[in-house]
């Protein structure tokens, strides 16, 4: 069944919202990366920094596949 007009807007504002999403995170890791980058001259924060980028990696993947989902969900829901 195709979808109407309504739901072709709404498609289309999640998916723009989801974009701006991810954007946020890629941003954040930019700037962690640059974060580790400075630290780099000092080896004993270099650690800990390290260690940070790693989390705040890792926490960027989870929260992309989690609005991954939540967009597919969506959409699934306006296929019914």
């Amino acid at each position: 069944m195709p979808l109407t007009d309504e739901q072709w807007e709404a498609l289309s504002s999640a998916y723009n919202e989801w974009v701006d999403d991810v954007g946020d995170v890629l941003e954040g890791l930019a700037e962690a990366a640059q974060v580790a980058e400075r630290s780099v001259e000092a080896t004993t924060l270099a650690g800990v920094v390290v260690g940070d980028l790693g989390r705040r990696i890792r926490a960027a993947a989870g929260e992309i596949i989690e609005r991954t989902n939540e967009l597919t969900m969506r959409v699934g829901r306006l296929a019914r």
